[in-house]
């Protein structure tokens, strides 16, 4: 009976061991610029264990902004970021090699809000005489409106320019009359403001689709850590058609992420992401996405040229491991 319980407790020792390895994923670091609800599919795939089906632990840090998560990858505290994909086409302008592996933000989801309820989509005359409240240049929403007014031939539009964040105080007191922003400060701005969305860039034919938030390392990694890297991009696809199965459970996970905002706000902004075609339906980051970024990025000066060989789609964006990641999770279904 003792050389029983031995063999028993021996066996049961193996077996422990066996699985302990078995369930010894792969570390990977990834940062992102900001908490954000645009970077969802990124919670959504740690909530819901795609990283760790993937075969990855995947731990998740801030940098604080774009320019800080992307020095993360460059100086090896970070495998991956997430931010405006713009940089690694400005670290190749320098002579480095980062590259863009999966879309995090597929669609230009800024919106125009502001005290009057007249959408602007297809009458953009009504800014004529208006003040709308952006970003400082360079910043996302100045640039965004400044193109738009050239796009458009708009006249008589005054900029006022505000820090992040203060925009709906901004238009609430009466210094402007519209202001761009991302979630959740449009839906604050609707559901706790009174204000309106007027105007959409995602539903512009000419600006979507748009990368606009990309999971971004160096082709370094890739070939030292393949099936990592692609263990972390098929996880991105999961989590991206989750978010469209399943909104509300993805609601969920995003009130996790920002207990301080109202259910009813988290709830809005992220369906208004999903009908905006924010997140991608396929981490895929098409030629076209990657065009209408570069356009931006030159316009705002934010690389020298474009196209060129240090800012080509080609040489930017690895599509290799986005169409395997679409393959596989395929042949999943709807599991």
């Amino acid at each position: 009976m003792k050389k029983f319980r031995l063999a028993t407790i021996s066996a049961a020792v193996c077996l422990a061991s066996l699985v302990s390895a078995h369930a010894a994923d792969t570390p990977v670091r990834i940062n992102q610029a900001f908490q954000s609800l645009l970077y969802l599919p990124l919670y959504v795939a740690q909530e819901q264990g795609f990283f760790k089906q993937q075969g990855v632990d995947v731990k998740i840090s801030t940098g604080g902004g774009g320019a800080q998560s992307w020095a993360a990858v460059i100086g090896g505290s970070a495998d991956f970021s997430i931010q405006d994909p713009v940089f690694v086409p400005k670290t190749r302008e320098n002579g480095g090699k980062g590259v863009v592996v999966a879309g995090v933000q597929n669609a230009p989801t800024i919106f125009i809000f502001g005290k009057e309820a007249a959408s602007l989509q297809d009458n953009l005359s009504l800014l004529a005489g208006k003040r709308v409240v952006t970003s400082p240049q360079p910043d996302t929403t100045w640039a965004f409106m400044s193109y738009l007014i050239k796009q458009n031939n708009l006249k008589d539009v005054k900029l006022v320019h505000v820090a992040i964040g203060n925009e709906i105080p901004a238009v609430a007191a009466g210094r402007a009359d519209y202001a761009l922003a991302a979630e959740p400060q449009v839906t604050m701005a609707e559901k706790q403001n009174g204000l309106h969305v007027a105007y959409s860039f995602s539903a512009a034919q000419s600006w979507y689709p748009f990368a606009f938030s990309s999971l971004t390392t160096t082709q370094q990694y890739i070939d030292k850590n393949p099936q990592a890297a692609q263990a972390v991009v098929t996880a991105f696809e999961q989590a991206s058609r989750f978010i469209y199965k399943h909104p509300a459970e993805s609601v969920t996970i995003a009130r996790k992420y920002f207990p301080a905002l109202p259910e009813e706000v988290v709830k809005t902004a992220v369906q208004r992401e999903i009908d905006a075609k924010g997140y991608p339906e396929n981490v895929l980051v098409s030629q076209k996405a990657w065009a209408n970024n570069m356009n931006i990025a030159l316009y705002a000066k934010n690389i020298k040229a474009y196209p060129s060989e240090a800012t080509s789609y080609q040489n930017n964006v690895n599509t290799a491991l986005a169409t395997k990641a679409k393959e596989a999770v395929d042949a999943m279904g709807d599991k």
